[in-house]
């Protein structure tokens, strides 16, 4: 958003403008993504407790 209002105020004229004002939006993007993927790895891994064992939100209720 930032950049959108450079853009909008200052109105640069540069070739490579028009590829960067966008660049932060697909890093969010990304970095969202990347979250998503790693948190489903972590959940995944994660193994049931095992007998009778109580799950920590078992224990929290």
């Amino acid at each position: 958003m930032i950049t959108a209002a450079v853009d909008a105020v200052l109105d640069p004229q540069a070739d490579w403008w028009g590829a960067v004002w966008s660049l932060p939006w697909w890093l969010a993007c990304g970095a969202a993504l990347a979250w998503i993927v790693l948190r489903v790895r972590e959940k995944a891994a994660r193994r049931p407790p095992s007998g009778g064992t109580q799950s920590d939100w078992e224990r929290a209720a």
